[in-house]
């Protein structure tokens, strides 16, 4: 019996069913499946699967390559696509995630097999100098970690990070709204994001970035943020914004 979890973010059940059974063969017995990105989520935040198997042509409002994209911020799990495209533009889409590799439809049991035993051989022999190497490029390069300087007039002003509510684009403009008053600068909201610690702060609509630990509730369709302010969530933001907190539901 094989200790290693494993999910599986399949929308067609029959399709899910076979790689579980292929998988069951081969002794692995903590196999999840997820037909949804907000099931995927779900199961991620619960078991942090050691290894995903991921339908690139996922219905709903994400693709597996997006859901992926998501899938790498919440656990460090190799990501396997199963696929019946070979279209180039796909291929170079799921390529920015560095996924473990590819299935493709149709597969048999030899397939799996082997994809399995070396993602999984690859992850547990992982050099410790390469987990040392990711580990570096997430610390911050700044003297001052806690805080943005933020010019206004003819100086600099420091914003503490947890003084920061949100910003809001209009135009070619930006405001960010913070405890003591409000800044208007020309950035680009793309220019604000890699500023802005991604720990901390997340697009959740093409207009508007929000500090996370200034939520005090959200629905699907807002967020609610210390002081009064309400921000709508977008759509196609929902799941990143949503994988980015620790939450607790019913199932």
């Amino acid at each position: 019996m094989k200790e290693e979890r494993i999910l599986i973010v399949e929308d067609d059940i029959s399709i899910a069913e076979n790689i579980q059974e292929i998988l069951e063969l081969l002794g692995y017995v903590n196999i999840d499946i997820a037909n949804s990105a907000n099931q995927c989520i779900k199961v991620i935040k619960k078991y942090r699967p050691d290894l995903i198997f991921m339908d690139i042509k996922l219905k709903g409002d994400k693709d597996g390559i997006e859901l992926g994209e998501i899938v790498k911020q919440m656990v460090d799990a190799p990501l396997v696509y199963v696929t019946s495209y070979s279209d180039p533009t796909i291929i170079e889409r799921a390529k920015r995630i560095n996924p473990a590799g590819f299935i493709v439809k149709p597969f048999n049991t030899n397939d799996i097999h082997a994809i399995v035993e070396i993602v999984l051989y690859n992850k547990r022999t992982k050099p410790s100098a390469e987990v040392a190497a990711v580990k570096s490029t997430t610390d911050s390069p700044f003297l001052v970690e806690d805080a943005v300087y933020i010019k206004a007039d003819n100086a600099f002003e420091k914003v503490f990070y947890k003084d920061l509510y949100y910003v809001e684009a209009n135009g070619n403009m930006v405001t960010i709204y913070t405890k003591n008053r409000d800044y208007s600068i020309r950035k680009s909201m793309k220019e604000i994001e890699e500023i802005l610690p991604s720990q901390l702060f997340l697009r959740v609509q093409k207009s508007f970035i929000v500090n996370l630990m200034q939520i005090e509730s959200f629905n699907t369709k807002e967020i609610f943020l210390t002081g009064g302010a309400v921000v709508q969530v977008g759509r196609q933001y929902y799941n990143s914004f949503l994988a980015k907190l620790n939450t607790i539901t019913e199932s």
